[in-house]
């Protein structure tokens, strides 16, 4: 990947540390994409829009606390753990954030390690997070035995190595917690399951980060990783060639990942969104595939992300706000009852990988408001997307 600017090495006191950490990629630092377009706004404007972003986040959801060595992502405005409390979900996006902020926010690396530490200390016995705390106790809270989130599990593994990349120290810990990710949320044939003590039939497509997986098997050569990536790709296409095959879709969960025929899990399957449709999980997908289109040029995930695209302009008529959270398989809404910012936040990276211009600023202008009042989940994925579309987004494998 080509570097645009930005490519100083700066040297950032921490508070409460006697020594200096050298940030060797501080923001903001400027990437070219191997496909695709940029939003039309300069790029110091773009930067300027992902510090606003990122300093409302910041004071709104990053939480010094449970313990004084830890720091956590609340859930503030979602209500997705009691008291606010951290789900490992937050965590993987806290974890990958403020890496990718370093050198504008001094006290990054204090940051990320007291996340760092707070995953550390609530693992499963798999090695993975315990997905929900709660906020007050800092015990988990869900219901059985601890268990892990794949999505979450995958983000955390991503952000030590972006961590490794930009301050160096974390390389035994990134590839001892991808040891165990392999182990605990890898089937057999290579797809991902949708939670460490889940069965091995079934997957969840907003969990097919294929960038960070490609970014796993330039880093850590003792897992077959690309066993992985050729089986979610396989399993996209086989996905969107039977049941989505205009608007390339992808529902909340898929079963008979096993085979070489997935189909739509049941409806009431997990969550009952319902879960044989686009829902809260599957809105990431345009944002996760657009994003390593952009990053790798991969020919799959840009064909994907360019049909998703196009589709939710179709049918939202070129309005982020009409882009629904439940969306059928054929693009068409399931219902327009239920709205959410990160709806349309998502589809940005899609629209860049796609080529369309003027979809792409549409969305860019989009991303500084917040017409639903969103929280925790809303918020955190437009700062994410705000680095994918601003070219912050630096991949730790180039």
């Amino acid at each position: 990947m080509a570097v645009a600017a930005g490519t100083g090495t700066v040297m950032v006191a921490f508070a409460g540390t006697a020594s200096a950490a050298t940030v060797s990629r501080p923001f903001p630092y400027h990437v070219t994409y191997q496909t695709g377009v940029l939003p039309s706004a300069s790029p110091s404007a773009r930067d300027a829009a992902v510090k606003k972003q990122y300093d409302s986040w910041k004071s709104t959801y990053l939480v010094h606390g449970c313990a004084s060595s830890e720091y956590y992502v609340s859930t503030k405005g979602d209500g997705d753990a009691p008291h606010n409390g951290p789900v490992s979900e937050g965590q993987g996006y806290g974890m990958n954030i403020v890496p990718l902020m370093a050198g504008y926010d001094a006290d990054a690396k204090t940051e990320f390690d007291g996340l760092w530490q707070l995953v550390k200390d609530h693992e499963d016995s798999r090695g993975m997070m315990q997905w929900q705390l709660d906020g007050k106790t800092c015990k988990y809270t869900d219901s059985g035995t601890p268990d892990g989130a794949t999505d979450s599990d995958l983000d955390i593994g991503y952000g030590l190595i972006l961590a490794d990349k930009q301050w160096g120290g974390y390389t035994t810990d990134a590839k001892n917690w991808l040891a165990h990710f392999y182990s605990a949320d890898v089937a057999s044939d290579g797809h991902l399951k949708c939670e460490d003590d889940g069965p091995t039939t079934d997957t969840r497509p907003s969990d097919w980060m294929l960038d960070h997986l490609r970014a796993f098997a330039a880093y850590d050569t003792a897992h077959d990783w690309n066993k992985v990536i050729t089986k979610t790709q396989n399993l996209a296409q086989e996905f969107t060639a039977a049941y989505s095959p205009t608007a390339n879709l992808l529902s909340d969960f898929v079963v008979g990942a096993n085979t070489t025929s997935p189909k739509p899990a049941p409806a009431d399957y997990q969550e009952d969104q319902p879960d044989n449709i686009v829902g809260y999980n599957s809105i990431r997908v345009p944002w996760h595939l657009g994003t390593d289109a952009l990053l790798y040029g991969n020919s799959v995930t840009k064909a994907i992300a360019t049909k998703e695209s196009n589709s939710y302009k179709s049918h939202s008529g070129g309005n982020p706000k009409k882009v629904y959270p439940h969306t059928k398989l054929d693009g068409t809404p399931y219902t327009t009852d239920d709205q959410a910012e990160e709806a349309g936040d998502s589809v940005g990276p899609a629209a860049m990988a796609a080529g369309d211009q003027a979809w792409t600023d549409t969305i860019w202008n989009y991303l500084a408001t917040n017409p639903f009042g969103d929280g925790y989940f809303g918020e955190s994925i437009k700062m994410l997307v705000y680095l994918v579309m601003a070219a912050d987004y630096w991949s730790p494998a180039s």
